[in-house]
């Protein structure tokens, strides 16, 4: 998803534009951009330096020539030696003056980059050593040793070509001075002598640049390509923890705020908003929105331009600078637009701007375009839980109404009955001692009755409490309440994910209450297998079985029991024959036993 070059246009989500899920590239990476520096390695070159001729990278440190000046300078002084007089003082302000010179290079170097300045500066110190050539006698100067490293830093900064023309410079002046003095044939092997030992080391020095250059390409490469990896790697980690953690929480709230959160870390923006989808009526309400204020609520055919292009990109939109007053909030003006999509539909639109044109950059669409899907998915998982809870509280509350009228309100009614018997009773002057005290006991038995139904409601699977104990309670309550038989058969060296154990309880539950007030048993079991391949559960009993008994909508609370059953990815099974007794078995496949 490249930029245009209007400043206006939003990213196109045009396929041929968009990169083949096998390509391997670093689209979290930002590319550098022509401008943006940053400080490099010794002995790296620098492609990006304003100073480059046509942007040739060149090396940003010098090699070490004081060792050459110096015995350059050396060689001059052995070479000279004879005549260096009082009278000669041509020769001894040369030389003092090559000294000094050379101080001040090995002081101050000349670095090996090729620009306008450095070339200046070669040919200043060239044009120098030259003269002092010429004032000493010409090809036959001991100071001509001088003009080497001159040459050596010439091909070291800007290569072969542009020593040999300082070098063509030298011979042509030097040379028209030194013929009338030293003859034509003399002038002229001097000069060809001069000229092949100079030629030499241009031509070396030139290669040893060229190397050097493409040695520095080759490393600066590396570098920017490890860092690039670095910083991918660094954000691939960040967006791999934020998909990890949101699909493990169902609380919307959860996962909209921590999502936020690691959003606003890796993306620097001045306003947020998250906006979710009204499948009603189409429209978008804000859901969480910090910073700056956006709109509280738009409608798909009229959002902005913006939004309705995010909405039919694949991607996520990048407006680089937005006009003044266009964007959801009212300073913005770039922004980051993303559809929040699951399961083939939109939930939601996240929209992130920035207060300042171009202050989203292509690496925070990529950023945000990582978090969009599972953010997405997260989302959806979110709400569907939230109206499967709701359907499972209103199912549990039918349940306990159901359970109430049954049980204790069947109860109060007999109390009822047992009242207005005494007061008739009373009433004929009969004695009511016996009707109290048969209703003292009724009391007692609707105050147990609710006490245990209390209980079951209260008692659940915890960290602390696992599947097995709560099971073995349960029995060990039923068997002194009921009278019946409790057997429990555990083998279970693992422990299934939270979950899938509290809604593993909630079916035992109902199937053990079932055989309570339905089954006429005498015994029930309970089988628990929990391995890491393999959880079973089965509840069976020895009465009368399913058939016997009356008909409803919710017979024994089987919806409830599939729906749960299904909501853990699990199978439900129900056996039971007439007068041989019912079996209920809920087991799970070992994929989802993993998950």
């Amino acid at each position: 998803m490249a930029d245009t070059d209007d400043p206006h246009a939003v990213d196109s989500p045009d396929p041929a534009d968009r990169p083949s899920p096998t390509d391997v590239n670093w689209p979290l990476v930002e590319r550098r951009r022509p401008g943006r520096r940053s400080a490099l390695p010794a002995g790296t070159i620098d492609a990006r330096s304003p100073d480059g001729v046509d942007g040739t990278p060149s090396l940003t440190v010098s090699a070490p020539m004081w060792p050459f000046r110096l015995l350059a300078l050396a060689g001059a002084v052995v070479q000279g030696r004879d005549d260096l007089s009082s009278e000669n003082w041509q020769l001894w302000v040369a030389l003092a003056v090559a000294a000094l010179y050379a101080v001040f290079a090995i002081v101050r170097p000349i670095p090996h980059r090729d620009d306008h300045r450095i070339r200046l500066r070669v040919v200043v110190e060239y044009a120098l050593h030259t003269g002092l050539v010429m004032l000493t006698g010409a090809w036959t100067s001991p100071l001509a040793l001088t003009l080497i490293p001159s040459v050596m830093v010439a091909g070291f900064a800007a290569g072969s070509a542009f020593a040999a023309q300082l070098i063509v410079a030298s011979l042509v002046v030097v040379t028209v001075q030194h013929v009338p003095d030293a003859g034509v044939a003399t002038g002229a092997r001097d000069a060809a002598m001069w000229a092949g030992l100079l030629g030499v080391v241009a031509f070396t020095t030139g290669l040893s640049q060229r190397a050097a250059l493409d040695a520095a390409r080759q490393k600066e490469a590396a570098i920017r390509r490890v860092n690039r990896l670095s910083e991918a790697n660094s954000l691939l980690f960040a967006l791999q923890r934020v998909a990890q953690s949101m699909p493990a929480s169902l609380d919307l709230d959860d996962v909209v705020d921590s999502t936020l959160s690691r959003v606003r870390a890796l993306v620097p923006c001045d306003s947020l908003a998250l906006y979710l989808l009204d499948d009603t009526d189409g429209r978008l309400d804000v859901f969480r929105n910090t910073g700056n204020t956006a709109q509280a609520q738009m409608t798909l055919s009229t959002a902005p331009s913006m939004v309705r292009a995010a909405i039919d990109a694949p991607r996520t939109v990048r407006i680089a600078d937005l006009p003044a007053g266009t964007g959801l909030s009212p300073s913005a003006r770039s922004g980051l637009y993303a559809a929040l999509r699951a399961r083939g539909t939109m939930v939601g639109l996240l929209a992130v701007e920035s207060d300042r044109p171009e202050g989203l950059t292509q690496q925070h669409t990529e950023i945000l375009h990582g978090l969009a899907e599972p953010f997405g998915i997260a989302i959806d998982n979110s709400r569907l839980f939230r109206r499967i809870r709701s359907t499972t509280v209103s199912e549990e509350r039918r349940r306990i109404a159901r359970d109430l009228h049954d049980q204790v309100g069947s109860s109060l009614a007999f109390l009822g009955f047992e009242v207005d018997r005494a007061q008739e009773l009373a009433a004929q002057g009969r004695p009511v001692d016996e009707v109290l005290v048969d209703l003292r006991q009724q009391v007692t038995a609707v105050v147990n009755e609710i006490r245990e139904t209390l209980h079951d409601l209260r008692t659940d699977v915890t960290d602390q409490r696992d599947l097995p104990a709560t099971l073995r309670d349960h029995l060990a309550r039923v068997g002194d309440r009921r009278q019946l038989r409790t057997e429990a058969h555990v083998d279970a060296p693992s422990r299934p994910p939270r979950q899938v154990e509290r809604e593993l309880w909630q079916i035992a539950l109902e199937a053990i209450t079932n055989v309570e007030r339905h089954a006429q048993a005498t015994t029930v079991r309970v089988t628990y297998l929990s391995h890491p391949d393999r959880v079973l559960l089965q509840v069976s009993d020895d009465g009368i079985g399913l058939n016997n008994g009356p008909r409803r909508a919710d017979r024994y609370g089987m919806i409830g029991m599939r729906e749960r059953t299904h909501g853990i990815g699990a199978s439900l099974r129900v056996e039971s024959t007439p007068g041989g007794g019912t079996t209920i078995a809920v087991e799970l496949d070992p994929g989802e036993v993993r998950s």
